[in-house]
Order: structure tokens, then C-alpha cells, then sequence
């Protein structure tokens, strides 16, 4: 377990010193994008930021039906990948709230976004992830800092699918609480059926081969790098939450040609 953790602290510090270098061809170019975070500061997927960042806004506001006038909460808001192209889209008569796990992500938000957007405010909090943070609190016994019933809409996208099944169920719980009645959800899991478990014995990267009860994992050893649970099961953690399930789209990881998204989507209102 130890040379694990070792091994996961020197493969981050080897992927922020090969970021660092492009930030750095990027500065001596002139290529540098000061609205976007430098590519040290990145560690939420792959692929273009702001052509992810702009993708998730419009799965947001097209199946999740984001209103302009919205209280908004981003769980696990990470470097504001969705944040910045919201600032576009979300009036001044809104607010955006977003927390994280990771300090230089919080620091840089609020520096870069909340400077030029005071309505968007972004909230380091003290929770313990495998992957993300070492040190904390536990996620299955976290309470999101805000008060019951303070926002309309609540997204978590690719967060889910970072916690163990007890983490996701408190934070579930956690989004009712703080949605107003008739107030909207939008998550994405890795969802477990029929179809996407016949199919993860021929997939690459997200075969999740390590059974853990109701869940698979990527990696046992650090389970908060990738988890898939039974369909079943988060379905009802939402019914238990108060949650109506409204509409489900599954994604293209497990292997589908008809998808919305990477990740599998799941619309709930608060009832």
C-alpha cells in the first residue's frame, strides 16, 4: 500500500513537471491563454479543456435544463472547467457556487474567476479522497456548506465516479438537502446493467475488473481513481434522497454508438 501512494505522488509530480514544461513553450510562444488555467494546474480529464468545459455547459442547460437565472451548485468544481463557460451563460441575477478537494484549483477560481465574476464563488473543503486529497475528513459523513434548500440546480459531473457507494450516497443526500423542492440534479456515474457489464471484459481503460460489493474499481489499492456501481443501487439512493428520476442517458464508456456524453447521465428532480 505504501509503495502505491509512493508511486501515485511520483507519477503527479512527473504529470505536473511535463505540464509545467508545456506551460512554459506555451509563455515563450506567446500561445499562453489567460482565461483558461495553466496545463500544471490541470487534473480533471483529458482531451481540450475549453471544448470540454463548453460541452458539459451544454449538457447542463439542454438535458439538465439549467436555467439563466439558476443558483447553481458544481460539486467538485475542480480548475472551473465548467465554471468559465458559464460565466457566459448564467446572468447577473444567478449565483455559482463550486467546491473542491484541491487546494490550488480553489486558489486559482477564485483568483481568475471571481475577480471578473463576483457572483461565482468557489469553496476549498476538507475531504479525504485516494486520488484527489490524502487528508481530510470522510466523504460518507461530509455536510456540503451551504443551507437547506439554497440552490435550484446542482450538477455533479465525473464525481460519482470517484466515490465508494457509502461516499455516494451521503452526497446524494447532500444535493437534496440543499436543492429547493422541484429543484434539478444532474450526475453522471459509471452505471452497472446488463449492457455495460457484458461489455467490460473487451474494454481497455474502463474494464473496472476489481469487485467490491455492489461496485468495481479500477484500482482496489486507490479506489478513488475510477468507480462503477450497480444501477439498482444508485437509483435508489436518489429515490431514498427525494429524488424523481426524470431521464437517463447512457454514455459512450461502456462501449454504446448511441450517447450523449462519455459518462452515463442521470436527470432527477427534488420532490
Amino acid at each position: 500500500m505504501a509503495t502505491k501512494r509512493l508511486r501515485r505522488r511520483v507519477r503527479h509530480l512527473l504529470e505536473y513537471l511535463a505540464a509545467a514544461l508545456i506551460d512554459l513553450g506555451w509563455w515563450l510562444t506567446g500561445k499562453s491563454d489567460r482565461g483558461l488555467p495553466p496545463r500544471r494546474l490541470r487534473f480533471v480529464g483529458a482531451g481540450d479543456f475549453r471544448q470540454t468545459g463548453q460541452q458539459l455547459a451544454r449538457l447542463l442547460i439542454d438535458v439538465g435544463g439549467l436555467r439563466m437565472t439558476d443558483r447553481v451548485l458544481d460539486v467538485g468544481c475542480g480548475i472551473g472547467r465548467v465554471a468559465i463557460p458559464l460565466t457566459s451563460y448564467l446572468d447577473k441575477r444567478a449565483t455559482y457556487d463550486g467546491f473542491d478537494v484541491v487546494k490550488r484549483a480553489i486558489r486559482w477560481c477564485s483568483h481568475a474567476i471571481t475577480r471578473e465574476h463576483p457572483n461565482f464563488r468557489f469553496h476549498l473543503v476538507d475531504v479525504a479522497n485516494s486520488e484527489y486529497r490524502s487528508r481530510g475528513g470522510a466523504a460518507a459523513g461530509f455536510c456540503f456548506p451551504f443551507a437547506d434548500g439554497a440552490f435550484d440546480f446542482v450538477f455533479a459531473t465525473s464525481v460519482f465516479t470517484h466515490l465508494l457507494a457509502e461516499e455516494m450516497r451521503r452526497y446524494i443526500a447532500e444535493s437534496a438537502r440543499v436543492l429547493a423542492p422541484g429543484g434539478r440534479l444532474l450526475a453522471t456515474f459509471f452505471l452497472l446493467n446488463d449492457v455495460s457489464l457484458a461489455a467490460l471484459p473487451v474494454r481497455d481503460v474502463y474494464n473496472f475488473p476489481h469487485v467490491r460489493g455492489v461496485m468495481r474499481l479500477l484500482d482496489p489499492e486507490n479506489p478513488g481513481v475510477g468507480v462503477a456501481i450497480e444501477e439498482e443501487v444508485a437509483f435508489r439512493f436518489l429515490r431514498d434522497a427525494g429524488f424523481r428520476i426524470e431521464r437517463i442517458d447512457y454514455g459512450q464508456w461502456s462501449g454504446r454508438r448511441d450517447f450523449v456524453t462519455f459518462q452515463d447521465v442521470v436527470v432527477c428532480t427534488r420532490m
